[in-house]
């Protein structure tokens, strides 16, 4: 049974590895692996991303799109555990169809700091204190959802504490991946990804529970779970359940709470097979071809030695990064235009709830201005604007007022948008730069909604940055 599952795995993990790489996995494996990884700074999710994308080099496989990590985990939004100044105080949480629910639980400027959150018999309770000092319980009935989460979002233009770690955006766990066989129907080769961590060489492992059907396909024939490592898999002995998320069995190298004695030793997998890296050169894009025409490739030699293999993909990598920052000056110096203007930013908000929630969409729109219009006109130019948002992603691009975009109904409704904030900034997105339509086929991603510019203590959320390190202002009341 052992040496057949070690067959398998080895024949196998590679191909399950790819396709980790995939959206749902990448974002529930970025979530999961925040918790046993601590990097800091507001945009943790980035440290995720960053780790994801370094794996999949490794295994010349397509890392997700960093548009879905910024949807996901809200972009540069803040969720604290403690308040600088206050702030208001979510509960998220997974409801019974697997979809996140966030709902308010205090006034927008009331909660410092959360102090303990407990989950009993389907009612998740937090108690917080607020910045007048009060000790607070508030508890929720999920109704059947798992995963709660509780958080602050800080009033504006303020942080979370010094030192308090920034709240995950909750990710459900994505459903099992099928690996193709001679069986069908109830059973399958079957992958689930369970847990992930990031190891001490900033590498994405994930965490798997495999389950393999007999020759007659009428039962299973093994069920066990294996960690991924920069050696191979780490394969556990074989268990016929497995209880809770993340309580059995204990974790496996490279995670810092790996229990030795429970890893079944006779896996062993140092050798590492031939790879070729690749680094395209992004300006040369061809739409024809759907590929870029430039590319620059480093062959690695397959070894048995697993130190040696493991330095020569170092040295790739360090090869990878350097060529890949050289790209704008060696290769696309006439493509990269330089960026002018203030940066302006608009928070919109859907007149509706949001068809899988109860709260409505929120949507961020950036872009560079160079109007002689101050914050205050610029905020009275968005103020009765309102655009279909959807599922078409328009983004402008190749332009000094950086990348627009924004997800709407379809591409016209995209472009009217992008149109709209060009008149203010002084540009004509027809004339100068290109468009660039996508899309998503993950449901959560482009939902419909009226979208109208937000408003925070009766003004309208229109922000300006002055300068890359210049603080954002909201336009004062008149």
């Amino acid at each position: 049974m052992t040496n057949l599952t070690n067959t398998w795995l080895d024949d196998n993990w590679e191909e399950i590895k790819c396709l980790s790489f995939g959206t749902a996995d990448a974002l529930f494996s970025t979530y999961m692996a925040v918790t046993s990884y601590e990097p800091g700074g507001v945009v943790w999710w980035k440290y995720g991303y960053d780790a994801i994308s370094s794996v999949a080099q490794l295994f010349s496989c397509a890392p997700p799109p960093i548009t879905a990590f910024e949807t996901a985990f809200d972009g540069d939004s803040l969720r604290c555990q403690c308040a600088e100044v206050g702030g208001q105080l979510f509960i998220e949480y997974l409801d019974s169809t697997g979809t996140k629910v966030e709902q308010s639980e205090s006034e927008l400027v009331e909660a410092k700091e959360i102090k303990t959150a407990t989950q009993s018999g389907g009612v998740a309770t937090c108690t917080w204190e607020s910045v007048e000092g009060l000790t607070i319980t508030n508890s929720f009935t999920l109704s059947g959802g798992t995963q709660p989460v509780w958080y602050i979002v800080p009033t504006l233009n303020t942080a979370c504490c010094l030192g308090a770690p920034v709240i995950p955006s909750v990710q459900p766990q994505p459903p099992p991946h099928i690996i193709p066989g001679t069986c069908t129907g109830t059973y399958q080769q079957t992958a689930t990804l369970i847990d992930a961590t990031i190891d001490r060489f900033g590498l994405l492992q994930n965490f798997w529970y495999v389950q393999l059907p007999n020759s007659t396909c009428t039962n299973w024939l093994s069920q066990f779970y294996y960690w991924e490592t920069i050696t191979g898999p780490v394969r556990y002995f074989d268990q016929t359940s497995f209880e809770g998320m993340r309580a059995s069995p204990p974790y496996a190298p490279p995670h810092p709470h790996a229990a030795e004695p429970t890893v079944d030793q006779s896996k062993n997998n140092p050798g590492l097979s031939a790879v070729t890296y690749t680094v395209d050169v992004g300006c040369t894009y061809n739409p024809a071809t759907g590929d870029f025409d430039k590319k620059f490739t480093y062959d690695v030699e397959p070894t048995g030695q697993g130190i040696l293999g493991l330095a020569r993909r170092m040295d790739a990598l360090a090869w990878m990064i350097n060529n890949a920052q050289l790209i704008p000056y060696t290769e696309c110096n006439k493509c990269a235009p330089v960026l002018e203007g203030d940066w302006v930013t608009v928070r919109f908000e859907s007149q509706e709830n949001s068809p899988q929630g109860t709260r409505p969409l929120r949507k961020l729109f950036r872009y560079r201005s160079q109007s002689a219009l101050d914050l205050g006109q610029k905020a009275a130019y968005w103020e009765n604007f309102t655009w279909n948002a959807g599922a078409v992603c328009v983004q402008h691009k190749g332009a000094w007022w950086g990348t627009p975009q924004c997800w709407a109904s379809n591409a016209d409704e995209g472009k009217r948008v992008i149109r709209f904030a060009g008149l203010e900034a002084g540009i004509d997105p027809d004339q100068l730069g290109e468009w660039v339509i996508s899309g998503s086929t993950d449901p959560r991603y482009g939902q419909p909604g009226t979208m109208k510019v937000a408003t925070v203590q009766g003004l309208e959320w229109v922000t300006s940055r002055q300068g890359p390190s210049g603080l954002p202002l909201l336009t004062v009341d008149p």
